[in-house]
């Protein structure tokens, strides 16, 4: 009977942590081969430089002036019920790289200041995983809600004429 009532307490507590794990889907799975279709003055290509480990993959960005990197009308467009957009970049070089960024355009077909958001980073040297809050984010124009009920484009974007290259190992959304 305590043998039975370990198993009945032990099984219901990994159905509620079960329960309790954070939604995630991937939205650009390197590992597995997968580029994005979008791209202007920059450079991608599949290497297994700068891996988290031995048989995996990474995309390898290097842009030549102002440009971008990423998808236009992903498959996983639908970005609804998840609060955070995640993803892993390696930076080879010693020097921290600036005015760099991912941008959301969202539900409506138009690059407009109401329908964009750009998120503005760096990146320093090394392995570092970026996290951007989703939720209640605010467009370029400073009023308009970023709608990511139906992404139209997202992308990594190199906001000046500098050469830049760095890896991305995935990207990913999280509840």
């Amino acid at each position: 009977m305590k043998k039975f009532c370990f198993s009945a307490i032990a099984g219901i507590l990994m159905f509620l942590a079960a329960g309790a794990a954070a939604k995630s889907t991937m939205i650009l799975n390197v590992n597995k081969g997968e580029l994005p279709d979008d791209s202007n003055e920059c450079n991608v290509s599949l290497t297994e430089e700068n891996v988290a480990k031995e048989g995996e993959f990474s995309m390898k960005v290097e842009f030549n002036k102002i440009g971008w990197v990423g998808m236009f009308k992903p498959k996983k467009g639908s970005w609804s019920g998840f609060k955070k957009l995640k993803f892993i970049i390696v930076n080879p070089s010693e020097a921290v790289i600036k005015d760099v960024g991912f941008c959301v355009k969202g539900a409506k077909m138009t690059n407009t200041p109401e329908n964009r958001k750009d998120f503005k980073f760096e990146i320093p040297a090394g392995k570092k995983e970026f996290t951007i809050n989703l939720v209640g984010e605010v467009c370029n124009d400073g009023k308009s809600q970023l709608d990511i009920s139906q992404v139209y484009i997202w992308n990594f974007v190199n906001f000046t004429d500098q050469k830049v290259s760095f890896y991305v190992q995935k990207v990913w959304l999280e509840d």
